[in-house]
């Protein structure tokens, strides 16, 4: 999917582009691809690359978020890509350069230091279990439940959202591997 599309290397010209995500864990279960590109804040830029690929038969959708003065704090674009059949979400933000919000992809290093088969292995299974009954939920939460409170399944997992499900952005990293 990255092959076809190329976001990576596109955004380059106007930034620094980082894969973030479940993609970049390993743990993708939902056809959803993060991305966050550091660089100016310039709405040409974006709507450059998603004109590009906007006429391309394989795209059926873009959106535009302008969230520069809300707590994301930068511009945002979603493409809907079908590939080999499978409709895939491209979520690409462009950040500030100094950006001091929660970074995702600062996360990508300490999630792949505190995954274990064990751990991997529940975050997957939940999440799977999560998609197949169509429910909404956020992988952070799964990732926080599993590698802090060690929940196993996604019976644990619902139990443990009554009381520490989040909302909004979170400065979250896991403790690395013992």
């Amino acid at each position: 999917m990255l092959d076809a599309m190329q976001p990576l290397r596109r955004w380059e010209q106007f930034g620094v582009p980082k894969l973030c995500g479940a993609m970049s864990y390993g743990l993708l279960v939902a056809p959803d691809i993060d991305i966050e590109i550091y660089g100016a804040l310039r709405v040409d830029a974006g709507f450059s690359l998603v004109s590009e690929w906007a006429q391309d038969p394989a795209v059926d959708r873009v959106l535009f978020i302008n969230a520069v003065d809300g707590p994301d704090g930068g511009l945002g674009w979603e493409v809907r890509y079908r590939y080999v059949g499978v409709p895939w979400a491209v979520q690409m933000w462009l950040l500030p350069g100094d950006y001091d919000g929660p970074r995702s992809a600062d996360l990508v290093a300490p999630m792949r230091d505190a995954l274990c088969y064990r751990t991997r292995a529940a975050i997957l299974s939940i999440k799977e279990a999560l998609v197949e009954r169509g429910a909404e939920y956020r992988s952070m939460d799964v990732y926080r439940a599993v590698l802090d409170d060690g929940v196993k399944d996604v019976e644990e997992y619902d139990r443990w959202c009554r009381s520490y499900s989040s909302t909004g952005l979170l400065d979250w990293r896991p403790a690395p591997l013992r």
